[in-house]
């Protein structure tokens, strides 16, 4: 089976040679400095940033400090990361082309929150949240000479065999929601067989189970450890993987350890998705929404022709204020699957009264608007699901 490929935009070097002449021409090149390898216990967030009351004031309150994805993620990375010769490289290249980190860091804007809810949703390792910087640069649009595409860069096969359809006019490596399920999807797989470990299960996504499960076995044979570190592997794979851990260890330690200039990014939801169960061009839904078509393509841009797909539940990412513009208008209804009433809070309602009112749980409220103990306020638009008789 052919498994996904990443676009390698970081020198390889290889691990045994780190200390060669040649190598030490490639460390003068990107004037790599002296890191400490030693770091102190992250402080936890402070989870009251995240809290708030159900109750509609009158205003909106002054923004305080908003809590950042970068400090979200560090606060739950839970990886082991070595200290070895590889680890320290990459560690080196990233803090010494900044412009690398800020540029791809910026690109996550739109995607890094929504993957990060995917990855928590099933409690996989948010490490994993970083594996697109590593794969694609977060480029939506990334297509490599293997011929992987997207985020998560699929391969034709691979992407077909975790349930994404490739057609003429769609293509679903580039789906951003469609990609990340498979991707995870992937990911659980090969963790399940290669015994619940990780780095094994992440070389596997960069190589194939094959390669690894072969490089273990012969390991195994020779009497010799199978940790991935000890496996011999293809040298892109013995590289891939400490390029993630490197870059998890320095968003670990940012700010106090590490001086990365990480692109600020609010812990809140930026993209929701509806579902469109037509055929309709995304022009048209770009317009309902307050978008323009090049906006919308840009969070989707597996509809490659510019029509959604007939008869499909088409998952359509969009700005959340956006979502409510769309639901907003009257031909809305025409197109999507589920709908939506739209509510202006008035001073004094309540998630409980709204609730009530509409025969819906506060839960189910709450995850329709992406409110996560937050405030409400007057003059806020709230998206009220209509559910049908059988549900």
């Amino acid at each position: 089976m052919s498994f996904a490929l990443g676009c390698q935009s970081i020198p390889t070097v290889n691990q045994d040679d780190l200390n060669t002449p040649a190598t030490a021409t490639v460390m003068n090149t990107v004037s790599v400095q002296s890191l400490p390898d030693d770091v102190n216990d992250l402080c936890e967030i402070d989870k009251g940033l995240f809290a708030g009351s159900f109750i509609a004031t009158g205003s909106v309150a002054e923004p305080s400090q908003d809590p950042d994805m970068w400090d979200l993620l560090a606060s739950e990375f839970t990886m082991t990361v070595p200290n070895n010769r590889t680890i320290r490289y990459y560690k080196r290249w990233y803090v010494n082309n900044p412009y690398h980190i800020e540029k791809v860091t910026a690109r996550a804007e739109p995607f890094l929150h929504y993957i990060y809810q995917q990855v928590n949703a099933r409690d996989l390792p948010i490490e994993l949240v970083l594996l697109p910087f590593v794969e694609s640069s977060f480029d939506q649009f990334a297509y490599s000479h293997k011929g992987a595409a997207g985020l998560w860069q699929f391969t034709e096969p691979t992407g077909k065999t975790f349930g994404l359809d490739i057609i003429k006019g769609y293509d679903g490596r580039r789906d951003i929601a469609s990609s990340t399920d498979a991707a995870l999807d992937l990911l659980e797989y090969l963790y399940d067989k290669f015994d619940e470990n990780w780095l094994h299960a992440i070389a596997a996504y960069n190589t194939g189970g094959g390669r690894v499960r072969n490089a273990i076995k012969l390991n195994k044979k020779n009497g010799k450890s199978t940790d991935f570190w000890s496996l011999k592997l293809p040298k892109e794979t013995r590289h891939y993987v400490p390029k993630l851990l490197a870059m998890a260890d320095l968003v670990k330690h940012h700010g106090y350890r590490y001086d990365i200039p990480l692109h600020p990014i609010k812990a809140e939801a930026v993209l929701d998705e509806i579902t469109i169960s037509r055929r309709v061009k995304l022009g048209t839904v770009a317009a309902y929404s307050g978008l323009s078509s090049k906006e919308l393509y840009h969070y989707n841009p597996g509809f490659t022709a510019g029509y959604t797909r007939r008869d499909k539940d088409n998952k359509i990412l969009m700005p959340i204020k956006n979502k409510t513009q769309f639901f907003e208008h009257k031909n809305a209804r025409t197109y999507a699957k589920q709908t939506y009433d739209v509510y202006d809070i008035k001073v004094g309602d309540s998630l409980n009264q709204l609730a009530n009112v509409n025969n819906i749980s506060v839960d189910l409220l709450k995850q329709v608007n992406n409110l996560d103990g937050a405030t409400i306020f007057a003059g806020q638009k709230l998206l009220i699901p209509k559910l049908s008789l059988n549900e």
